[in-house]
């Protein structure tokens, strides 16, 4: 198992003495981002994780500080608990817990100079009102409070064009009361409003944060949690985290990124020596109050600009879109029968070729932000959306489909039909990993199976099914059987390697099972898929993954 790198033990170290204060004092709380990713996936930390994210809700965040600020030696020495409330110059509304003794130093965070080691961060969910009206209303607020509370940047900046312009006159119209009536006044009527409701009589909870609108079921967090294994010990998931996690992240939560896509957070570190060895040298040849007042201008003036800089952003997207489809256009134009025949032999490697050059172009980030559709025929798009949805890559059709949605031409039957396909592998996935219902995958199999006979999704929920009810040789020889079918029309299908390896091992084939392990872990990058080749043979992909990271990053 590869080894933990000195931030992530530190980090780790945070998490069992946080666990363990809350464990004392009866408050409860979830791993939540990549902590919850790991734990649910690979039983650990991510190679490439530099944070921890918990999740909290109001009132348990509340009988938290209060312990913290009532009761001694609640924190361990060499700790600190940084929050708005008591720490200057702090303007963001989640809870920091910090290791003094290290330094990890944001940008945003080097004039509190507080919340500056290693760290784990809250992120509190309050309860929203009831009604789709009055949380639309919510929503706006929070956009607006975390955008006037935080003076160092802006905070939605994943707002579409529409949300910022809305959100925008109402910022305005606080910003010029700020002015007349005062901050504290303002912003403190406006956390009454966000933190006025029960969670007695609410159905969601929603991050009190502006980055994304993540809105959460109160059963995740009312209902009986999931443990969940991360690293030696065991912490609290939610009730059914896949769905949270399906939620935050889409529905290829379980997919391990490729090196390109690993988040890492650029910050000035030191895993040995206290962030005040830093500050300590800046601070006093500052005025921080005279900085902290500028950025408030600052702030300002960017969100007077922000969404011009956006339209300006948008049009060079579209001009890119422009260029980059003269050969795009050579690549597809007057094809669409032949790319039709690829795909009905199922020449996928064939047609990725043929349209690498508009998966390159439709993929360019502002591209897809600003739901700018790289011109192409409706047929063309569906045999392409078909291509991937046949290879179980249905999440990604669903980006290109909803890009295409977004455009003034209504969808064509075909592309209606591909939607519906769409939904039925949505409803199978959440079936099989956020549910784990086998009854519940069966029914969905059997619905849809005759209609959709090659669709590779289907294929993998039927062995899934057959696996879990495996109880005897006989059995694992039928899982196998289908899986050479299935191999037969998907060849590089990592998953159903997985399963064929497991049938194979069953059935005494030791040396074949082996072969088929090591292969499947090269064909898919299915977290959850790679955990069970390391539970049923010992192989571990997550190994070779965080050996290739510390290669790549010398």
């Amino acid at each position: 198992m590869y080894k933990l790198n000195q931030i992530q033990k530190n980090l780790y170290q945070l998490l069992v003495e946080l666990d363990e204060i809350c464990k004392k004092y009866d408050i409860d709380y979830l791993l939540a981002g990549g902590a919850s990713l790991g734990s649910i996936r690979n039983r650990r930390f991510m190679p490439w994780d530099d944070d921890i994210d918990l999740f909290i809700t109001r009132d348990n965040w509340n009988k938290l500080r209060h312990i913290i600020e009532t009761e001694e030696n609640v924190l361990p020495e060499g700790r600190s608990m940084v929050y708005k409330e008591n720490t200057p110059y702090y303007c963001n509304p989640l809870p920091r817990y910090v290791n003094t003794e290290t330094t990890t130093i944001y940008s945003s965070q080097s004039l509190p100079a507080k919340s500056c080691g290693h760290q784990i961060e809250f992120f509190i969910f309050n309860p929203m009102p009831l009604g789709e009206k009055a949380k639309e209303e919510y929503l706006d607020i929070l956009h607006v409070y975390t955008e006037l509370l935080s003076p160092y940047f802006v905070v939605n900046q994943r707002a579409t064009l529409e949300e910022w312009e809305k959100h925008y006159e109402l910022y305005e119209h606080y910003c010029q009361r700020i002015d007349d009536e005062g901050e504290e006044k303002v912003l403190k009527e406006l956390e009454d409003t966000l933190q006025q409701y029960s969670s007695k009589y609410c159905d969601q909870y929603c991050v009190f944060w502006g980055y994304n609108k993540h809105v959460y079921d109160k059963e995740h967090f009312q209902l009986e949690s999931e443990m969940g294994q991360f690293e030696d010990g065991t912490f609290p998931l939610g009730y059914h985290p896949e769905g949270i996690l399906r939620s935050a992240y889409g529905d290829d939560w379980m997919y391990i990124p490729e090196y390109e896509e690993q988040l890492v957070h650029n910050a000035v570190r030191n895993d040995y020596l206290p962030f005040e060895e830093y500050s300590n040298r800046y601070l006093p040849k500052i005025n921080r109050e005279s900085i902290f007042e500028k950025c408030k201008i600052n702030k300002r003036n960017n969100a007077k600009v922000y969404y011009k800089r956006r339209k300006v952003e948008m049009l060079i997207a579209k001009e890119i879109v422009a260029i980059g489809s003269v050969q795009t256009s050579k690549d597809l134009d007057g094809k669409d029968d032949y790319l039709r025949s690829l795909l009905e032999n199922k020449d996928y490697d064939s047609l990725s070729k043929v349209f690498k050059n508009f998966t390159e172009l439709q993929n360019v980030e502002n591209v897809f932000k600003y739901n700018i559709l790289v011109p192409i025929s409706d047929k063309n798009l569906a045999t392409y959306l078909l291509s991937l949805i046949e290879q179980g890559k249905y999440y990604e059709a669903s980006k290109y489909l909803d890009a295409r949605e977004h455009q003034e031409e209504p969808l064509n039957d075909e592309l209606i039909d591909i939607k519906e396909i769409i939904s039925i592998c949505h409803d199978i996935s959440v079936a099989r990993y956020d549910m784990k219902d086998v009854e519940l995958v069966r029914t969905l199999v059997e619905k849809y199976e005759n209609r959709y006979d090659d669709l590779l999704d289907i294929y993998r929920a039927r062995i899934w099914i057959m696996e879990n009810m495996a109880e005897t040789t006989e059995d694992y020889k039928k899982i196998d059987e289908l899986c050479n079918h299935v191999l037969s029309l998907f060849p590089f299908d990592g998953e159903t390697m997985a399963f064929q390896a497991k049938a194979k091992s069953e059935c005494g084939k030791k040396n074949e099972a082996r072969k088929l392990y090591l292969k499947s872990i090269d064909n898919t990058r299915n977290g959850i898929i790679w955990q069970k080749v390391e539970d049923e043979s010992g192989i571990s992909r997550m190994d070779k993954e965080a050996k290739l990271i510390e290669m790549l990053e010398g």
